[in-house]
């Protein structure tokens, strides 16, 4: 795999595994890793394996499009700002709640 896209991956892991507030040591041992694996996967030197990629992805709740290619797979959430996918995928439980009523005001206002 061609190291930019191996940074890609790993900085997105690490961007999603903070939102949560999860340590390097915590995703080790939810994905039967060591720590230094972790870290080496989130600096560009090693990768995941497929099967530990897809316990992230559900782990997080996060889409294996935004995990691997950075987007969404997904015309309709494509069609939406970069700011808005990445706290979609990576945002707290609080984050998407708030983006959430954001959205929310947004509509009652449209429909007045």
């Amino acid at each position: 795999m061609e190291n930019t896209t191996m940074a890609a991956i790993g900085t997105r892991i690490a961007e999603v595994r903070r939102s949560h507030k999860v340590t390097q040591e915590a995703l080790a041992d939810m994905l039967g890793v060591s720590p230094k694996h972790i870290s080496h996967v989130e600096n560009a030197t090693s990768c995941l394996s497929l099967k530990a990629i897809i316990q992230f992805c559900s782990i997080f709740d996060c889409s294996m499009d935004y995990l691997i290619f950075g987007k969404q797979n997904n015309e309709a959430l494509s069609k939406l700002p970069d700011e808005i996918v990445k706290i979609l995928n990576t945002g707290s439980n609080e984050d998407i709640a708030r983006l959430n009523r954001y959205l929310q005001v947004y509509v009652e206002i449209q429909n007045e």
